[in-house]
């Protein structure tokens, strides 16, 4: 069995007891490295397990194109399945790993990995995490619904028509990948000043920015780990 082991939004103290024991038993830790226009960047997935106390020889680094086109990371995603799939071969009783930010089950690349190594004839196993947003809401405090609210997810890109009636919606919207909407959330907060909007950038992380002003919102780039909280006033 290989293990999708979920690592919390950031926070090394938020990942699960037991996705820290999946990690420390295993043999290889397969683990993405985001590689994007301005070349490859430092794995926050590698240096979050290491503060933990994972073994640098257990991390098997692979690269994963972030882009607007899937082409390049579903290949990525295909030859990190075959390679975990070659070593379970070659070895039957190796414990393999893969890792995924914030919960391998919401909006993870494991899906697309798992599906090649179901393929192959392995089973998988999905061990649960922290969401961004649910950590999102932790560092703002209250309740992110309660009692008959609604919450709906939108990753970054929607239609038109979704995008309206999530505005003009009285429950809460969380928008995820806040880089690939920016000109949307912008342009929203100022056709809705009846919504409360929270930012939030890297939440957990040491460059962690968070602001309620509408102000600073739009004066802002987002990254792509960005996420957006709104809920009517």
């Amino acid at each position: 069995m290989i293990h999708f082991v979920s690592l919390g939004p950031g926070d090394p103290e938020l990942i699960t007891l037991k996705a820290l024991r999946t990690l420390r038993e295993a043999d290889y830790i397969y683990t993405p490295v985001p590689v994007s226009r301005k070349g490859r960047h430092a794995s926050k997935a590698a240096e979050m397990m290491l503060s933990l106390g994972i073994r640098e020889e257990q991390i098997q680094l692979y690269d994963l194109p972030m882009s607007k086109d899937r082409d390049g990371a579903l290949e990525a995603y295909e030859i990190v399945a075959r390679e975990a799939c070659e070593k379970q071969k070659a070895e039957p009783n190796a414990r393999i790993a893969i890792v995924a930010e914030g919960d391998c089950g919401f909006y993870s690349s494991s899906a697309y990995i798992g599906e090649h190594i179901e393929q192959e004839g392995f089973t998988t196993e999905q061990i649960c995490g922290v969401p961004a947003f649910i950590a999102c809401n932790g560092r703002l405090g209250g309740q992110l619904v309660q009692l008959e609210e609604q919450c709906t997810v939108i990753p970054g890109e929607a239609t038109r028509e979704e995008w309206d009636r999530a505005w003009q919606s009285r429950h809460t919207i969380v928008v995820m990948k806040g880089s690939l909407c920016e000109a949307e959330i912008k342009s929203a907060i100022a056709q809705h000043p009846d919504r409360k909007w929270h930012y939030f950038e890297f939440v957990g992380m040491p460059k962690e920015y968070i602001t309620s002003s509408t102000d600073e919102i739009l004066q802002r780039e987002f990254p792509y780990f960005s996420i957006i909280i709104s809920k009517r006033r």
